[in-house]
Order: C-alpha cells, then structure tokens, then sequence
C-alpha cells in the first residue's frame, strides 16, 4: 500500500504522536482520551518502525501551524528525533513530565489559552524524507492500492489497533497506477504497522499541513498541530472496501 502525504499526517498524528504524548504514558488523559500502548521502559530500545522511519519534533520549522521558539514554560524549543532509524528515543514530554518520568522530552508544553494549564502536546510532529521518487515508490508494488484523502479514521484509547479509510484510491498492478477504487479502507496495528514501513517518498514529495483541532485534556483544549511528510510504502497491510466490483475481490484479499 501506498499513502498519500495527507493521509500519512493523520496516520502521524494518531499513531505517532498521540501514543508518544507523556503525560498520557503517565496516566493523566486515561478517564478522558485514553492511555498509550508505550511504556516508560521502551524508550532508547523498542523498534517503532523500519530502519526508514524517521521522526522529528521540530517547532522551528516556522512555515508550519505550530511553530515557536519556546513553550508555554518558557522553555527553547529545540529540533529533536523522537524515533531515528526506527528506534523510539524520546517522548512528547515536557518539563514537569520529564521530571516525573525521568526521561529526556522537548518543549511541548502548550495551553490553549490563559485559563488553561499548559500540558504534553504535539506541536509540528514530521516524518522525515526519504530518497525515493513517488513513481519508483508505485513502481516497488506488484500488487497494492495508492490512497488519498481520508474520510474516516477509529482507533482504540490506547492508540495501538486502528482502522483508516479514504475517499480515493488506484489498483496498483505491475508497478503502474490501474483502475480507480472508491472507499478503500486498511488496518493495523501501530508499531507493526510502522514496522512495515517499505518507502519514504523524496524532498521534493515532501508536503507540509497539519491539523487545526487536535483536542485534549480536561478541561478540553483546541491547538493546532503541524505534519509534514512525503508519501510512503508500506509492505503486508490488511486492505478491504473499494467500491468497483473487481476492485473489491482484490481489496478483501488484503495482498
């Protein structure tokens, strides 16, 4: 399967970003958003993803929706790797977490407003890219569907089994862009998903977007939330949906 840089955000942003959150992994979101499937213990060891996956936090990169130079502690908001060649280094957590986790974290403490406490949130949140065209990414696939444009998205509360779908997508056949599929649909499991990680696009498909209504904590709070990254492969997904009749048998099959 290949998905398209503005499905990729939202795959980021729930499967990435969410389960890495601190004070969730602590426990404070559990009676409202949930908890993670991360420990405290997998950090500096577990495998996260392929040797491919990269993944920064980078509130520096000012073209996104949430750039700054310091967070609502007052602490500098510097680039770091979250995951490096697919190893989870560090959580989305700010000072007081990382004081009460005994953990290295970044500057993500954010409030929505002044009668907010600043609590762990993503800010821009990308994957880094890759070397691989978009066309030499679809011409690696002899059978799969390329997806664009989410329109549905359910994963459980602690941000590990989920199940996506999008508006659009194409048959890959053969390594070539096929017949169109509408509603196609896939699932998984997040670190096994990510595991499966086969392609990261190029710079030049490197796309930079976001989400505007990210909510969290209790009282709620509304931020934006930055996500860029190029398009990417993923090899061994369960795929189903599609709309065209011949395009269904295909997609049931998972291959």
């Amino acid at each position: 399967m290949v998905l398209a840089a503005d499905q990729m955000i939202l795959q980021i942003h729930e499967s990435i970003g969410h389960p890495l959150e601190l004070d969730r992994i602590l426990g404070d979101e559990r009676n409202f958003a949930g908890t993670s499937f991360v420990t405290p213990e997998m950090f500096g060891s577990y495998r996260y993803g392929s040797e491919l996956l990269d993944v920064t936090f980078d509130p520096g990169h000012q073209e996104q929706l949430a750039s700054y130079g310091y967070d609502d502690d007052g602490r500098p908001a510097t680039r770091e790797y979250l995951i490096r060649q697919g190893i989870l280094l560090r959580p989305l957590g700010s000072g007081l977490s990382q004081a009460r986790a005994g953990l290295p974290g970044v500057a993500n403490a954010r409030a929505c407003g002044w009668n907010r406490p600043p609590i762990d949130r993503m800010a821009n949140l990308n994957l880094e890219p890759g070397t691989t065209l978009f066309a030499d990414l679809i011409a690696a696939v002899e059978h799969g569907v390329y997806m664009e444009t989410n329109c549905s998205w359910s994963i459980d509360d602690s941000r590990n089994k989920f199940q996506f779908g999008c508006e659009w997508g194409q048959l890959i056949e053969h390594g070539e862009l096929t017949t169109v599929v509408r509603n196609p649909n896939y699932r998984g499991l997040s670190a096994e998903f990510w595991r499966n990680l086969a392609g990261v696009g190029d710079a030049a498909s490197f796309r930079i977007m976001g989400v505007a209504n990210c909510g969290k904590g209790e009282p709620n709070q509304v931020v934006r939330v930055g996500h860029a990254t190029p398009p990417c492969l993923f090899r061994n997904v369960a795929v189903f949906g599609g709309s065209d009749d011949d395009a269904r048998l295909f997609l049931h099959a998972g291959r």
